[in-house]
């Protein structure tokens, strides 16, 4: 097994730019995987998700593998709303303004703080057969807009077009300073604290 190399189990580029932040100087060589590899998201939880994607990868390559999963609260939804599917809640093959039109359309009726949505991500990190760590986190919340400025979009966030921050004079996420962002993104944040703690712990035992 090769120690010097870590897979991350995704291939969007928003995830793979926030796990290589999380384990970067921990692993030589941090690879995503190919387009060849395909893993339902099938379990009942963000954490299990997590830990499946990261189990499976680790298998193939017989190496580490890191990967998450994470979704979107809509409380006043009710069971309407499938926080599990937040990216497939359109469908499989829909575009990310589809989504976003969908989402808009679904909650239309819904006014002031019926308009609420919080944030939840999970992490693991598997070697060979074996999870070593995992956890899940509540991240930001802010109310979903009732129209969006299609200029505020990026690949891999397309939520992020939608959401807007009473605790920030009702800026989108786009239009947040780099300090009020550390609020918008407070998982990932979250998720490297705590996984760079474990990776200290973890290589600290195995180099003994």
């Amino acid at each position: 097994m090769n120690r010097n190399i870590i897979h991350l189990a995704t291939r969007n580029k928003h995830k793979i730019d926030k796990l290589t932040w999380i384990v970067e100087g921990y692993f030589d060589t941090i690879q995503p995987i190919p387009t060849n590899i395909f893993i339902n998201e099938t379990e009942g939880s963000f954490i299990k998700n997590a830990e499946k994607k990261a189990l499976e990868v680790a298998k193939i390559y017989n190496t580490y593998s890191i990967a998450t999963d994470g979704g979107v609260l809509i409380p006043s939804l009710g069971s309407s709303w499938n926080q599990l599917l937040t990216r497939r809640f359109a469908g499989e093959d829909v575009s990310d303004y589809q989504r976003i039109d969908a989402l808009l359309e679904l909650i239309k009726d819904k006014q002031g703080d019926d308009r609420k949505i919080e944030w939840r991500e999970a992490i693991a990190l598997a070697v060979n057969n074996e999870i070593i760590f995992s956890m899940d986190v509540e991240g930001d919340w802010g109310l979903l807009q009732t129209e969006y400025d299609i200029s505020q979009y990026k690949e891999g966030i397309w939520l992020c077009t939608l959401w807007s921050y009473p605790q920030f004079s009702n800026k989108n996420f786009f239009d947040l300073t780099e300090k009020e962002k550390e609020y918008g993104e407070i998982s990932w944040w979250r998720l490297r604290e705590a996984t760079r703690t474990l990776l200290d712990s973890y290589f600290s035992e195995i180099n003994k």
